[in-house]
């Protein structure tokens, strides 16, 4: 038999360290938990063993303890976001069928090391898994060590670590013995390090035979002197770091074979961990049979043949519809409806369309961007929607990755109905709708979000809806000529690359291309890889003087970049009317920002006047012309709001440059006297402040040393004093109630406040500070396209809203109608909510985007 035997808290340590935060919705840590699952099930799948047994240490002392005082008294304790999730995945482990072993006076490695020997002994193979490279002298012809590391594990037999450290197997501990080791405070000996223990070993083999023959032995006085000096400390590390294979311990592999009892109360437990993934990825399915802890599991219960004006007679009285659909391409394949507990089925678009136009009916469901693009599509009107799983699972956790019906049932510990004919299992979900959408119900208003989700999210999905189905027209023709130009341009650049490097190679390879800049040219290298040479754009730019062909290089980049993602990659998405229909969605991003894919029309290029040409195949259709308009330094005007900030707030309201203001006062001049350079630097401050950027972040951004930097932003702060004391205190409230939140109440949780890493809480600081003001310009960009939206339907116009970039409208509209938009988006946009400040909106018509943007 193959046994895999598991050090667990080495595992469970790499797990936690190389993970971020993970919590569920109430604020339990799991990103250990999900880690070390993670890799047990990669080494499983590569190792294919008969028994797994997990080893983990306890708390009590070991004999190492009483032999040595000092035994890893320099380690730091366990960070309590990780102490908190020892026990669940101990829990979950054992439920998942993996036994668990513990030794009092013993550790982890003495029981690997057990098992391993009683392996070797009885025939059988073992495997030990292990971040430790202590567990490296257990190597034999019958046990290998599958180390595992942040860059690839490694697979060490007695050949690979004859190969990498030229001694054997037991010879590593004779190394550790003189070296000694420092996480463990193992002492060694004094002033001698890896390179000279492993010299000595490699030579004479044991810290016995050396001390035995000190005299004899061909090695420098110096080296003498030291090992005479420590031969107390010697001795006692060899003792220390051998591993002990004779602990009491049960060796039967057989004992050891994993065994699920109950898969209905793992998979439970998992989604009470909200480690849905991975009730996916290890296969646990809950047994129909078994019980529920107080009540036996109700029957699913599907009707297909049914008196349909009888069930919308009876539905009627109830108010709420809860209801379901599937929708391909805008065309209805089936709906169910749930009423007095069963499931009712039906592919009858008339009745379909009979529920959903019914104005009294309050209707609960999910996906209802998809049922306001059918209805938009059919020339339907959906009436009522009152509530949308999927957004209502959103705003409550909007770092969840996963809204599907059955995973939040289980998040929510709502229990599945039993489903005994297959074909149907995909309303067992649906059937517990009703108590689904009570318990997100019952959040949201815990939360204060009726009204984000009510008089945003539902609105928005039914504007989105018709974007998407109106889409947005381009000019292929023109996408065609300008890949062609750039393609020529490119192969141009190629040629001029190969005569100024002196060679032929993949300009694509970053590591052909870092042998010709940093070999063969000779550049100096500014960062390695495990890989090879970094050529990295930020590399690039800091090279961009030292030889012509870098330049070239960041100019073929830039190029080739142009013609694969955006001329290759448009073409590919234009539909047969000509227009591109890009998928937006409301459930992505962690802000509340719209995202948008196939293809990504948030991502054009407008930074360089070739990304900017890009602009310019977007139009309008015949007869048309597109009204742009955009917000002004929208996020800057929240932070005036949200901070209170009297100086900031007092410029906006007297329409003045904010940052030639700031300018004035980070650099002392009277505004007059600014210059563009001045200028051009607090607006990078201004806008930095809104990311939490740090005086090393400005200082690269704008050219300039640290300390330069950090007086700007200390002088900035100093004026906008609302503004520093909004900083702090956002961060000390999202620390004390583990999340931030919009003016309109969107939140998000931030974990990272409590991690034990400075570079992760530091990561969410910077959050604290910056996502209630992305968040709210999110709010306040899509209450302005629900208004316009209105507005223009109000008036009985024929103009479109067709796409949202940032803070940016998109307006497609007949010329005669051009004027009258461009004036409703900017009133609109301008009017979108009240704040201290005033927001303001400017508009321009064209017939293409790049005309409208001027």
């Amino acid at each position: 038999m193959r046994l895999l035997a598991v050090d667990g808290n080495s595992i469970v340590n790499r797990a936690f360290y190389g993970i971020r935060p993970l919590t569920t919705k109430d604020g339990q840590f799991t990103n250990a938990i999900y880690g070390f699952l993670t890799m047990l099930y990669k080494i499983k799948n590569e190792e294919n063993p008969d028994a797994v047994a997990i080893a983990f240490d306890l708390k009590t002392p070991t004999f190492r303890h009483k032999a040595y005082a000092g035994y890893k008294a320099t380690r730091k304790g366990m960070p309590e976001e990780l102490a908190s999730q020892m026990e669940p995945l101990k829990k979950l482990l054992t439920l998942l069928g993996y036994k668990l072993v513990t030794c009092e006076g013993f550790e982890a490695d003495d029981i690997l090391g057990t098992l391993a020997k009683a392996c070797e002994e009885n025939g059988n193979e073992c495997v030990i898994a292990t971040g430790d490279r202590d567990s490296l002298q257990l190597v034999s012809d019958k046990t290998s060590v599958h180390l595992c590391s942040n860059k690839q594990d490694i697979l060490y037999t007695p050949e690979k670590i004859l190969e990498t450290y030229g001694v054997t197997p037991k010879e590593l501990i004779e190394i550790k013995a003189i070296q000694g080791d420092t996480s463990d405070n193992i002492p060694g000996v004094a002033g001698i390090g890896p390179k000279g223990a492993g010299d000595l070993i490699q030579r004479y083999h044991t810290v016995e035979y050396i001390y035995d023959h000190l005299d004899e032995l061909e090695i420098k006085d110096g080296v003498r002197k030291k090992l005479t000096a420590s031969k107390e400390n010697a001795i006692l590390s060899r003792m220390l770091g051998e591993i002990n294979c004779n602990a009491p311990v049960d060796t039967n592999v057989e004992n050891y074979v994993v065994d699920m009892k109950d898969a209905d109360e793992c998979a439970g437990f998992m989604a009470k961990l909200e480690l849905f993934s991975l009730i996916e990825k290890y296969g646990i399915k809950a047994d129909k049979n078994t019980k529920t802890k107080e009540t036996e599991k109700k029957t699913l219960e599907v009707v297909s043949d049914f008196d349909e004006n009888e069930l919308l007679k009876n539905v009627k009285p109830k108010i709420k519809l809860y209801i379901s659909f599937e929708i391909e391409n805008k065309e209805l394949k089936s709906f169910a409806v749930l009423f007095d507990g069963k499931v009712y089925i039906s592919t009858d678009e008339e009745l379909f369309v009979k529920f959903i136009a019914d104005s009294e009916l309050q209707k609960y469901t999910r996906n209802i961007k998809t049922l306001y693009a059918y209805a938009d599509e059919k020339n339907i009107d959906v009436e009522n929607i009152v509530f949308d799983i999927e957004l209502a699972a959103y705003l409550i956790e909007p770092s969840s990755k996963d809204y599907s019906d059955k995973n939040l049932c289980a998040a929510y510990e709502i229990t599945l109905p039993v489903c005994t004919d297959e074909q149907n299992e995909k309303y067992e979900a649906f059937a517990c709708y009703a108590e689904l959408c009570e318990k997100l119900g019952d959040k949201i208003k815990a939360h204060g979000q009726e009204k984000l989700l009510s008089e945003i999210e539902i609105p928005l999905a039914k504007v989105l809806a018709r974007m998407e189905n109106i889409g947005v027209c381009v000019d292929r023709q023109g996408i065609e000529s300008y890949g062609k130009m750039l393609s020529a341009q490119i192969k141009e650049l190629e040629t001029a690359i190969y005569e100024s490097a002196g060679c032929e190679f993949n300009i694509n390879s970053p590591k052909q291309l870092g042998v010709v800049l940093f070999e063969n040219l000779g550049l100096p290298c500014k960062k390695k890889t495990k890989s090879g040479y970094s050529t990295n754009a930020e590399v690039l730019e800091s090279l961009r003087y030292d030889h012509p062909v870098v330049e070239m290089v960041l100019r073929y980049r830039t190029l080739s970049k142009l013609n694969s993602t955006y001329c290759e990659g448009l073409l590919k998405v234009i539909a047969d009317d000509g227009r591109i229909h890009s998928n937006f969605n409301q459930t992505e991003t962690r802000t509340g920002r719209i995202s948008s894919t196939e293809p990504n029309l948030q991502n054009i290029p407008v930074r360089t006047e070739l990304g900017r040409e890009m602009r310019k195949f977007f139009c309008a259709g015949e007869g048309q012309v597109l009204v742009d308009a955009d917000y002004s330094q929208i996020e800057l005007r929240v932070l005036a709001h949200i901070s209170g900030d009297k100086n900031m707030i007092k410029a906006f309201r007297d329409n003045e440059d904010i940052h030639a203001i700031t300018a004035s006062q980070v650099f002392n001049m009277p505004l007059d006297m600014v210059t563009p350079i001045m200028r051009s630097r607090a607006k990078a401050v201004n806008f930095g402040i809104v990311y939490g950027i740090g005086a090393f972040s400005l200082a690269k951004d704008i050219g300039v040393s640290n300390k330069e930097a950090k007086h700007y932003i200390e002088s900035y702060l100093a004026h906008y004093s609302g503004v520093d004391s909004y900083m702090k205190n956002v961060v000390e409230r999202a620390k004390a109630d583990g999340y931030v939140e919009t003016m309109f109440g969107r939140r998000r949780n931030l974990p990272e406040l409590t991690s034990s890493k400075h570079m992760i809480r530091a990561f969410g600081e910077r959050v604290a500070r910056n996502m209630p003001i992305q968040g709210t310009a999110a709010d306040i960009i899509k209450i302005a396209m629900i208004k316009v939206d209105e507005r223009m339907k109000a008036e009985n116009l024929r103009a479109r809203l067709v796409l949202q970039v940032h803070d940016e409208l998109i307006v497609e509209a007949p010329q005669d109608e051009s004027m009258r938009v461009a004036l409703i988006v900017q009133e609109e946009m301008e009017n979108a909510v009240k704040m201290s400040v005033p927001l303001t909106a400017d508009a321009a018509v064209g017939r293409t985007w790049y005309d409208a943007k001027g």
